[in-house]
């Protein structure tokens, strides 16, 4: 194990750090896998944006990795002109 996973370890065990992290990668993974199938089906954020009914910036915005207002009524409706299906789980935390 290198010396940043073990750094990355040790702050992982301070309960903020984990959750501030872990709230962070939620946030990118989700632009990412946006940003991914809108690329895919040959669209451009404008494309994407009119067939939702927002805005260009609105879906730049959502795309960018620390965007925070995300709601499930406008994922659903990204997902579903993405071909695409919204999944959200709540999962017990590790013990400490």
């Amino acid at each position: 194990m290198d010396d940043f996973q073990k750094q990355m370890n040790r702050l992982r065990r301070n309960p903020a750090f984990a959750a501030a992290f872990d709230k962070r990668r939620t946030e990118a993974e989700v632009a990412f896998q946006i940003r991914r199938l809108r690329e895919a089906k040959g669209w451009s954020q404008r494309d994407l944006a009119k067939k939702v009914g927002c805005s260009q910036q609105a879906v730049s915005a959502i795309e960018q990795a620390g965007y925070k207002r995300h709601s499930l009524p406008l994922l659903r409706r990204i997902a579903a002109v993405l071909d695409a299906d919204v999944v959200v789980a709540l999962v017990p935390r590790r013990a400490a």
